[in-house]
C-alpha cells in the first residue's frame, strides 16, 4: 500500500473531531512529506496513531546514538513499509507493523536488520 492510500484510509478512520485533510496529514504526520517518502512519524503523527488506537509494538534501542546516524535514518526511510515513531526519550522505536517489529527484534538490533533488508519498492 502506498503512503498516500494508507494515509487516506487512516483519515477515514479518525473520529470526526480529529479528522484532517490529506494535505494536512501528509504535512504534519510524517517527517518526510513526499508522497513516495518514508513512514517515519512526527510527534503529531504519533499522536494521531494513538487517537486511532492502532496496535503498536515497541522495540528498545540498545544504542540511541545510532538512530541519529543519518545513514540509518535514511535506511529506515527507504525500507520500512508501515508507520513508525522513534521515541528518543524512551529510547525505543514504535512500530505499527508486527512483522517489522518482530524482524527488528529477531536480528538483535535495528541496524543489523536494516543491513539485510531490501529497499521498499517505489510506487508512484
Amino acid at each position: 500500500m502506498t503512503k498516500h492510500k494508507l494515509t487516506l484510509h487512516l483519515i477515514e478512520l479518525m473520529p470526526e473531531d480529529h479528522r484532517v485533510t490529506l494535505e494536512e496529514a501528509m504535512l504534519h504526520w510524517y517527517t518526510n512529506i513526499r508522497n513516495n517518502g518514508g513512514f517515519r512519524l512526527t510527534q503529531n503523527g504519533y499522536h494521531a496513531m494513538k487517537i486511532l488506537g492502532l496496535e503498536s509494538w515497541s522495540v528498545p534501542l540498545t544504542d540511541i546514538k545510532i538512530t541519529m546516524d543519518k545513514s540509518l535514518l535514511l535506511a529506515l526511510d527507504r525500507k520500512l513499509t508501515y508507520p513508525y515513531f522513534i521515541d528518543y526519550k524512551k529510547t525505543q522505536v514504535i512500530f505499527y507493523s508486527s512483522k517489522e517489529a518482530m524482524m527488528a527484534t529477531m536480528y538483535g538490533s535495528i541496524k543489523n536488520w536494516l543491513d539485510k533488508m531490501p529497499q521498499r519498492r517505489s510506487v508512484p
